[in-house]
């Protein structure tokens, strides 16, 4: 009796049995590579390859506030400022009766002027136009003394026919920087002198 022969495989059966075989090896080596929680080492996992939700997760509540450090040390001094502006010295003599204001000096924005006339001597303290002079002191009309406090919004002056004195701390309202002002005139009837000292002031403090 004669053996049945065997049919040889297709060429398309052992390319599907070839592909099973690659697909199932392959799924093995995937399951075997995969990582648990238990491989990765703490803080080896840089931020940037971190999803942002997974960043927003790890972010706790905001701590309570540690205690105030400890003052630090003080420091170098530092350099001298420069001088401030010292007393203006004035001194007019001989200055004719022509009857105009003359400017002495413009000290924390007050004028200060004089004028020389056949009738007498006057010393003039005017603020910035618009504002206002607020003055505190003394002055003297022909040897006759008064104390005075008070403000203006034109001017202040006095007036003296033989002589005249002022010596008032002024400052204007809206520059608030104050200002001594000791001033004195003689009229001769012909002529006049002025002398005196403007000492100007640093801004006042609140």
């Amino acid at each position: 009796m004669q053996k049945p022969r065997l049919k040889a495989p297709s060429p398309a059966l052992l390319t599907s049995v070839l592909a099973l075989f690659i697909a199932l090896g392959g799924t093995s080596l995937a399951a075997a590579n995969l990582i648990s929680g238990s491989d990765i080492k703490p803080h080896s996992i840089p931020k940037n390859r971190l999803t942002k939700g997974a960043i927003t997760s790890l972010r706790g509540e905001r701590g309570l506030q540690g205690p105030k450090g400890a003052t630090g040390v003080q420091g170098e001094k530092g350099d001298t400022g420069p001088q401030g502006p010292g007393a203006l010295s004035i001194l007019k003599s001989d200055v004719p009766d022509d009857g105009a204001d003359h400017l002495l000096a413009n000290v924390g924005g007050i004028q200060a002027d004089y004028a020389c006339l056949n009738t007498g001597v006057y010393l003039f303290l005017f603020p910035p136009s618009t504002d206002t002079v607020y003055l505190s002191g003394d002055y003297a009309q022909d040897g006759t003394f008064a104390s005075v406090q008070t403000s203006r919004t034109n001017n202040f002056h006095v007036i003296g026919t033989s002589t005249v004195n002022l010596d008032v701390i002024a400052w204007a309202g809206s520059v608030g920087t104050l200002s001594r002002f000791d001033l004195g005139g003689y009229d001769s009837g012909t002529a006049c002198n002025i002398w005196g000292l403007i000492t100007p002031g640093s801004p006042s403090s609140s």
